[in-house]
């Protein structure tokens, strides 16, 4: 598509002109030109979080605007910067119909970053890379359901990840820290860190990290009413808000938990290799007991074991890993305490298939939706 035809597209467009097949092509145009990427936003997006949306596509017009003004300093023609300037205008008058339109793909499901500037950015599970930049400056990469930080960039901002239920992902830190990210998890970080500063995060879900070594740089995890500080090590953490209890399960190494505002080791719980902390929201006390650390691990690599679970949780981690609302009319089967492995990447169907067998129950599933009976 010529520049010219792009902007006869568009005039027709913010006319109402455009047969479905010209609002085709000039969607699929500006989707592949990236122009939407600001657009690609979960649809259940609270209020704030849409006008913070909102600013960030005015911003980005603004110094699209700016920018053709500065360049045409250099002597472009008349007709050629008046062109370009209707191209902003154009191209913003597109996107912002579209958004008060609501004429936008559902990415409800979809992996999302959140970047310092209000930016939001949509992360893809493909093989093709996709470059992270601020203010020009390639600062991270996503591949392969992995989002990789720059070791030496000087960009510093806060970003904060959301993996939504029916995904997993990845995250390796600018300091080289590696975290996998369960289903319906959001987690926060700065994208490089002082040496004076603690490598501070918070997560709010489920994460497992292998955390770099730095003796002279603590590691801070931060959960919902504690926090978990570490120096290398690698362990699992389960902090849903959902959650009646947190637990904390520490493959190797050793961390620290606390709940008062700074470390020490008298106002904290030590947890050693082989050892759960669980710690109860009510009283805001941990309490430890040894554990096989494996099935607390296994859904990094897909596998699904669970180990003297209340029936009522293990249904929780299978609307969580599946995307989908389980309705349970079989209230006894709540409390009834369960251990399986299930395997490495079940379907939905093989595991309600075995629950069926082992509790002698009924289920239909119906799209997104399952009853038991």
């Amino acid at each position: 598509m010529t520049k010219r035809q792009l902007l006869e597209l568009v005039e027709k467009y913010d006319n109402g002109k455009c047969s479905p097949q010209e609002e085709a092509q000039l969607i699929a145009y500006c989707e592949r030109a990236q122009v939407k990427q600001t657009l690609k936003i979960n649809s259940t997006l609270g209020e704030s979080e849409k006008n913070k949306l909102r600013a960030s596509l005015l911003k980005r017009i603004d110094k699209s605007i700016d920018k053709v003004e500065s360049e045409n300093r250099f002597g472009w023609p008349k007709w050629g910067y008046a062109a370009a300037v209707f191209l902003v205008f154009a191209t913003a008058v597109f996107l912002v119909r579209q958004y008060s339109q609501s004429k936008l793909v559902d990415f409800s499901n979809q992996v999302t970053l959140e970047m310092g500037d209000g930016d939001f950015i949509v992360l893809g599970n493909s093989d093709d890379k996709q470059l992270v930049e601020v203010n020009g400056e390639q600062i991270a990469y996503a591949e392969d359901g992995v989002l990789v930080y720059e070791s030496n960039s000087l960009q510093a901002q806060t970003h904060q990840l959301k993996v939504p239920y029916g995904k997993t992902f990845q995250v390796k830190l600018s300091e080289g820290t590696q975290v996998h990210l369960n289903a319906g998890t959001s987690f926060s970080y700065q994208t490089s860190y002082l040496p004076s500063q603690n490598r501070s995060v918070s997560v709010n879900g489920e994460a497992f990290f292998e955390v770099s070594k730095n003796p002279n740089q603590p590691f801070v995890v931060q959960a919902n009413d504690f926090k978990v500080r570490v120096l290398g090590t690698a362990f699992n953490i389960n902090t849903y808000v959902e959650n009646e209890i947190d637990e904390v399960v520490l493959v190797e190494g050793e961390v620290g938990l606390y709940t008062e505002t700074s470390f020490s080791r008298d106002n904290s719980t030590t947890l050693k290799p082989g050892f759960k902390a669980t710690f109860n929201k009510d009283s805001l006390l941990f309490s430890t007991e040894p554990t096989v650390t494996a099935p607390y691990t296994a859904w990094t690599n897909g596998e699904l074991i669970i180990r003297n679970m209340a029936f009522s949780g293990l249904l929780k981690i299978l609307e969580r890993r599946f995307n989908i609302e389980i309705e349970n009319t079989n209230a006894q089967l709540n409390g009834e305490l369960i251990s399986a492995n299930f395997g490495q990447n079940p379907s939905l169907e093989q595991v309600m298939n075995d629950l069926a067998v082992l509790y002698e129950i009924s289920f239909e599933i119906n799209e997104n939706q399952i009853m038991i009976q």
